[in-house]
């Protein structure tokens, strides 16, 4: 039986209702994190990179090619962005339930290791996670939705990948005899973090994105080392190539290299930009601000670990490591912000202000719990504000650029 108009009347003004306490409840977060001016700057913005790396023309892009068609169109790029990072958490979360601190490769009983079959599926999570972040561009322009949001997503994402990759991979030889200590693994994790946040500081004065060489190849790298240590085990990480070099050192002077590498290319790219007149045309200080910004960190981080009597970075390296890679993600993810839409960087990130305030209450922390608490419980605070920061921030982009982050909407 067809309602009678009365009926009809009380459904739309309860749909209209509805549709005006939705918009009522977004139209209160706008505003949260991006301005108005970066929104107008991310309409105005180009995406621009350079990628001359052989590894990449010669072979994962023609590969990449190769897969994409696989994909069917009504698949968004960004899934595959966010599949291929959680196979990289996958990897994180695994090591850190087997081996939360670092030492599991170094126990005399093999019964301690991980089981060897997490090597193999490590390996293959690597490298379809390569894969599916080398498509997402791709399938982008296939399905003619690329926008400013899948760039932000990408790169967002990749900057905690970043630090998942690298604390994970420590698990592969850990720490104590015929390896590294923590200090070290400590350098080598910022190491890792400064190579990655080198391409958005050059980005940030050049407005051109040039990927690293060192990105595909240390990628498949990781993949190769997963599953080297599946045939092998871990105890290959402590054969000694020559006399007091085991092999583990090889991936510690790989890093140091890697990031020296990037850095001395950065440098060349700024200088030539600078002399051709085609950098953004900003003063040395404005240029150097981001890496200011990291180097901050880097010290904040460094003086707690050495200023603590109950010695944080041995109770708990895993969380610390932690804490840092989220902090480091943030920065990265605000440069990229700014970068993208043509605004100041941050001078200084506001997840640092909890860490000069342990600085100058730790040296009297006499209680190795007290100290430990505060780091769990600053940990799980960056870890929700991050959160909180990149939902708001993609919710926001996308209402202004009238777009979803998951499906691609049809004409």
């Amino acid at each position: 039986m067809p309602p009678d108009s009365k009926d009809l009347s009380s459904l739309k003004e309860k749909s209209s209702s509805y549709h005006r306490l939705q918009t009522a409840d977004f139209e209160g977060m706008k505003g949260r994190y991006l301005t108005p001016e970066e929104l107008k700057g991310f309409d105005k913005y180009k995406y621009k990179s350079e990628d001359t790396s052989p590894i990449s023309i010669y072979i994962t892009h023609p590969f990449w090619n190769f897969i994409v068609e696989f994909f069917p169109r009504w698949l968004a790029p960004n899934v595959l962005t966010f599949s291929g990072w959680c196979l990289l958490f996958m990897i994180f979360a695994v090591t850190s339930y087997y081996d939360p601190h670092f030492t599991a490769s170094s126990q005399s009983d093999p019964e301690k290791h991980l089981p060897s079959v997490w090597w193999l599926i490590f390996a293959v999570a690597q490298f379809i996670a390569h894969t599916l972040d080398g498509c997402d561009g791709k399938q982008a322009r296939r399905t003619n939705s690329s926008s400013p949001l899948g760039e932000l997503f990408d790169h967002g994402l990749d900057s905690s990948a970043a630090f998942l990759m690298a604390i994970s991979l420590f698990s592969l030889f850990g720490h104590g005899p015929h390896s590294v200590t923590l200090w070290e693994l400590h350098c080598i994790l910022l190491a890792c973090l400064l190579g990655f946040y080198t391409a958005h500081w050059e980005k940030y004065n050049t407005g051109t994105l040039f990927l690293p060489w060192t990105y595909d190849a240390s990628q498949l790298a990781i993949a190769f080392v997963y599953l080297s240590t599946f045939i092998f085990g871990v105890n290959m990480w402590k054969v000694e190539i020559v006399e007091g070099f085991p092999l583990c050192h090889v991936f510690r002077w790989t890093v140091y290299g890697s990031s020296f590498l990037t850095l001395s290319m950065a440098i060349y790219n700024l200088y030539k930009a600078r002399m051709s007149m085609t950098d953004r045309g900003l003063s040395f200080m404005e240029g150097f601000l981001p890496m200011l910004s990291f180097l901050v960190m880097i010290f904040l981080f460094s003086a707690w670990a050495f200023l603590s009597p109950a010695g944080i970075l041995d109770l708990q390296p895993r969380l610390f490591f932690t804490a840092t890679g989220i902090v480091f993600s943030n920065m990265t993810c605000r440069l990229i912000v700014s970068t993208m839409s043509s605004q100041r960087c941050q001078p200084f990130n506001v997840m640092l202000y909890p860490v000069c305030g342990f600085l100058v209450i730790v040296p009297f922390i006499k209680s190795v719990e007290i100290e430990v608490a505060l780091l769990v419980v600053y940990t799980a605070g960056v870890a929700i504000l991050h959160l909180d920061y990149g939902i708001f921030v993609v919710r926001e982009l996308c209402d202004h650029l009238h777009i979803n982050c998951f499906s691609i909407r049809r004409s």
